[in-house]
């Protein structure tokens, strides 16, 4: 099985060579935002294994020093696909909300290109479940934590959150949530 950042980089090339700027722009700065995202984990392991060693050896100078230059720095941590795939989940919702915002402005051209582009990435995630596939597995937990009610929604969606993550986009989760609490 390929990693996303391999079908990105394949991807990239196809539309190169087809000449489909737009899905090479969308392609690009999708790469972008993951390198983003490996640079930013990079940071924070170096930062942890700064701290680490920063409260090791605070009483010998001398020593901190050695161990802090010791650290590599190294930029090339590899994201998993968990967090390749949160991250193009970022972007998509990302152009979703620019999408819904040039609605409210009436600039349904720009909107429809946010569209397409969230089309575009939504081909690297794994299939999203459909509301009526969502019903019965979340009035499933609903029944399994004991929850009714509108006033459970607190409870409930931090729950459903994990459960459904990469499965399912947390508007969803919340539209249906609220229908079947308001039910019961």
């Amino acid at each position: 099985m390929t990693s996303i950042q391999d079908r990105l980089t394949a991807d990239m090339k196809d539309a190169m060579r087809a000449g489909e700027k737009a899905r090479l722009t969308v392609i690009r700065t999708t790469r972008a935002a993951l390198q983003s995202a490996q640079l930013e984990a990079a940071k924070q392991r170096y930062d942890a294994a700064a701290r680490e060693i920063e409260a090791r050896h605070a009483d010998d100078p001398a020593a901190r020093d050695a161990a802090l230059s010791a650290i590599s720095a190294d930029a090339h941590v590899v994201l998993d696909e968990a967090d390749a795939e949160a991250v193009i989940a970022k972007e998509i919702k990302r152009r979703r909300d620019a999408a819904e915002i040039y609605r409210k402005a009436s600039r349904e051209d720009l909107a429809s290109q946010e569209d397409s582009e969230a089309a575009i990435l939504e081909a690297y995630l794994p299939k999203q479940m459909s509301v009526e596939e969502l019903r019965p597995a979340v009035a499933d937990l609903i029944a399994e934590l004991g929850l009714s009610g509108p006033s459970s929604m607190g409870k409930l969606m931090p729950a459903l959150m994990e459960r459904f993550k990469g499965r399912a986009e947390g508007r969803l989760l919340s539209q249906v949530a609220r229908e079947l609490l308001a039910g019961t």
